[in-house]
């Protein structure tokens, strides 16, 4: 079995992309990492030993404006893929993204949950 997989990003989609980085950044100190910033994504990392997270504009395709999305790291992404789908969990398919490759579980109420593993 896989090991349950920690918390390691929280991502917040939002409607104003420079308001809300002057909020996090400017207002409430977070710390900006521009070198993992996109044009619709503003990167943050929190305090020692806290949760990096970052904001993203909402657009088509993407959950909307207010959701939040959290993405928890394995090591083991395939094997976990498997152990959930044993389950009955449904599980997205394995994308391979710039960061790492990734599924995704929707649990209820409509929370996104996303698996990531390390880059190919």
């Amino acid at each position: 079995m896989a090991a349950t997989p920690p918390i390691d990003f929280v991502l917040f989609y939002v409607s104003d992309l420079e308001q809300s980085l002057a909020f996090f950044h400017e207002r409430l100190g977070f710390e900006r990492v521009p070198d993992q910033d996109t044009p619709a994504f503003y990167y943050l990392r929190s305090g020692a030993g806290g949760i990096d997270f970052g904001v993203a504009r909402a657009r088509p395709g993407s959950p909307p404006a207010g959701a939040v999305e959290v993405y928890f790291k394995t090591h083991t992404l395939e094997q976990l893929r498997a152990e959930l789908a044993g389950r009955d969990v449904p599980a997205g398919p394995i994308v391979q993204l710039p960061f790492g490759a990734i599924f995704g579980v929707s649990a209820p109420d409509g929370h996104h949950i996303t698996m990531m593993g390390p880059p190919a």
